[in-house]
């Protein structure tokens, strides 16, 4: 327990995989994870590479709490040029606060993406969490907090941020069997003072056993920030497929 909880603060700081899927006290008692990763080579005609590799570890007391973290972090080329590198690294602590129904919850987290002139926004914030079990139709989770934002940039064109936003969330999963297992995410995260200045953020990922614990992860990304860096498109979509192993 000791070195798990020396982890969660060591990776506050890491270039780290991440997982959309939302987690229930006493689903998973005690410390399991994932490891999962992607690459892609190209040589020829098109010289390209991509990698993306990351981690989800958790700790669940079976009882009252859990808390998790996922880390990642994305890099590729093309013709001997850098088109991706992103990092991102989030730790999350879940409370019960009223039997199954209704927990609070805190986090950190810290990102990075070179393409979209972030050098680093680091976030810290609480909420409280609704689960809500559809029996055979998959279970949902509705979030409502807020949180202290800090972004710098890479450009001496755009000042560096403190924001404060509401955070608003739906979230879903469902598994169609032990080897076939639907999740949905869904951020809105409006400023404070000033609603028209928001990120609106959607995931939807589909993970399939391969073999014993071994997956493979279809993910799809779809992400709007109205006030971006200067210069940085307002939308940005992504899929990526992955292998996801469980321990």
């Amino acid at each position: 327990m000791r070195l798990f909880l020396l982890f969660m603060i060591c990776a506050i700081s890491l270039e780290a995989v991440v997982s959309i899927t939302p987690v229930n006290i006493g689903d998973k008692a005690g410390l399991s994870g994932t490891l999962s990763g992607s690459f892609e080579t190209k040589r020829g005609n098109t010289d390209k590479d991509d990698y993306t590799a990351g981690a989800r570890i958790q700790y669940d007391n079976n009882k009252s709490y859990l808390i998790w973290a996922d880390m990642s972090f994305s890099y590729g080329e093309a013709s001997g040029e850098t088109n991706t590198n992103k990092t991102f690294a989030h730790v999350r602590y879940i409370h019960r606060l009223y039997k199954k129904a209704l927990d609070w919850e805190s986090f950190t987290q810290t990102q990075g993406n070179e393409f979209t002139l972030v050098k680093n926004r680091t976030l810290l914030g609480l909420g409280l969490r609704y689960n809500g079990n559809l029996e055979q139709y998959g279970k949902v989770y509705i979030g409502l907090g807020a949180f202290y934002e800090r972004i710098v940039y890479t450009t001496n064109i755009d000042p560096d941020e403190n924001n404060r936003r509401a955070n608003i969330y739906l979230a879903y999963k469902k598994d169609f069997s032990k080897d076939i297992k639907l999740s949905y995410l869904g951020y809105y995260q409006p400023k404070l003072d000033y609603t028209g200045d928001y990120i609106l953020s959607s995931a939807l990922a589909l993970k399939v056993r391969v073999y014993q614990k071994l997956y493979i992860n279809f993910r799809y990304n779809y992400t709007i920030d109205t006030n971006p860096a200067i210069s940085v498109k307002k939308v940005d979509v992504s899929q990526k497929t992955s292998f996801v192993y469980e321990f």
